[in-house]
């Protein structure tokens, strides 16, 4: 099929109303997005919570159509951080409350309950332990651990 037919037949389904309805079966077919918060008692003792966070249709970036939005919140900073691999952080609390997405290698964390958790490219982590002992946070992959790192203003 040339070029003219497919934007021929792309406009015709979009005056249809055809296209928008598959953008949106697109835009919502993944219902959620989770992620992992290391939270803390009133001790000061960390443990691991997962959390789901719906997505909802939202005209966002007008005139492109609506997609899914969730979890929309001011930042105070982003940085971009790396890790040596088999690095060994030891314990340690977050310096601020922040989302760390994890973009490459593996890391385990470990939080006062015992757990330990891994941690791949893909995965975001809240941590909210700013204080006490914190978590100890290793990386076990071979390969650097790549991070971005979304800072939450203080409150």
């Amino acid at each position: 099929m040339n070029a003219i037919a497919r934007i021929f037949i792309i406009g015709s389904l979009y005056a249809l109303g055809t296209l928008n309805v598959f953008a949106d079966s697109v835009a919502t077919s993944v219902k959620s997005v989770s992620y992992t918060r290391l939270a803390m008692t009133a001790d000061q003792q960390t443990y691991f919570v997962d959390e789901d966070v719906n997505y909802e249709l939202k005209d966002f970036a007008p005139p492109a159509g609506p997609i899914g939005v969730a979890l929309m919140q001011p930042a105070q900073s982003v940085v971009f951080t790396t890790l040596a691999g088999k690095w060994d952080g030891d314990w340690h609390p977050a310096p601020r409350k922040q989302f760390v997405i994890l973009l490459g290698g593996t890391v385990e964390i470990e939080v006062a309950s015992g757990d330990v958790r891994r941690f791949s490219a893909g995965d975001v982590v809240l941590l909210e332990d700013n204080a006490g002992r914190g978590h100890d946070t290793r990386v076990v992959s071979d390969a650097p651990a790549r991070f971005a790192i979304v800072a939450l203003p203080d409150k």
